[in-house]
């Protein structure tokens, strides 16, 4: 059975008229004749009955003038949906980050969704290691990562810059100078991140070259805690700019330049080689891509 044979079946049936229905469908009437034989032959049975002009249906001929119905109405929705999928009038699009690069996301969704207030979007945490593991499993449909994923089932675009900054309170000694050496930073008290990143690794490494001790005074589990912990003078920290500017800009904290740590992010949005991207997952990568006004970041 195709869905052309049910269409010329309806179109018989609502024309009560094979010609009819061949100049409704375009096609000629032998094609038509044809096409109700063929679906005919597939149910097994006369669908009209042939004695009567205005073609009248056997029973089993009303079932399946339903059926076709319903089946036709719903490839009918199906391509409106479709339609509407592709012109961003619904949809769903659902992003992973952890909680640093969640922070990047907040301006680019705040332009997608005054341009597609319709699209649904949701924002999945996850660890930055289990992204990419994620996207593979068909589980979000881009992901935001500060590291390249060098996976060949997977494709990257860079689409912002950030860096890593050391934060002190207004009143540390430190939040006077311009910029120290890692050197000077030998009896400090640092406040760090609990999960492990090839950041934290730089810093650790840095100070090991420099033989300078790296005093870890406690690991915390999230940027809010860490950022509480420095504005309580608990210590100084090492942490993303974007993730700190609304404290600096408010003086609330002071960035101090380390000048053998400047540490660059390429924060990048990860999606799947093969498969090509949904209609809301190209917009929002166009969107991330696309010039930025001034805000967080440094945009490529």
């Amino acid at each position: 059975m195709e869905l052309s044979q049910l269409e010329a079946f309806v179109a018989v049936v609502d024309e009560k008229s094979f010609s009819r229905a061949a100049a409704k469908l375009l096609r000629t009437q032998p094609a038509i004749s044809q096409a109700i034989h063929r679906l005919e032959e597939w149910t097994g049975g006369a669908l009209l009955d042939r004695s009567s002009r205005s073609g009248v249906l056997t029973e089993a001929g009303r079932m399946m003038y339903e059926n076709a119905q319903r089946v036709l109405n719903l490839r009918a929705e199906t391509r409106a949906a479709l339609d509407e999928l592709r012109a961003l009038e619904r949809g769903k699009l659902t992003l992973g980050a952890n909680e640093s690069t969640a922070l990047y996301l907040l301006p680019v969704l705040k332009r997608f969704r005054q341009d597609h207030p319709a699209v649904q979007v949701s924002v999945k945490r996850c660890l930055s290691r289990e992204i990419p593991g994620t996207l593979l499993r068909h589980e979000i449909d881009l992901g935001v990562l500060s590291y390249d994923p060098r996976n060949r089932e997977l494709e990257s675009t860079v689409v912002i810059q950030d860096e890593l900054c050391m934060i002190v309170p207004p009143q540390h000694a430190l939040a006077s100078q311009r910029e120290v050496s890692v050197r000077d930073l030998g009896k400090e008290s640092f406040i760090a991140h609990s999960i492990a990143s090839p950041y934290r690794e730089s810093v650790v490494e840095t100070f090991a070259r420099l033989r300078t001790p790296l005093r870890i005074a406690a690991e915390l589990p999230t940027v809010e805690t860490i950022k509480k912990f420095v504005s309580m003078g608990m210590g100084v920290a090492f942490a993303p700019r974007m993730c700190v500017e609304d404290e600096l800009a408010r003086r609330e904290f002071v960035a101090v330049n380390v000048k053998e740590l400047r540490v660059q992010r390429k924060l990048r949005l990860v999606y799947r080689r093969r498969g090509a991207l949904s209609a809301a997952a190209h917009e929002f990568l166009r969107v991330a891509v696309s010039p930025q006004p001034e805000g967080r970041g440094v945009a490529l």
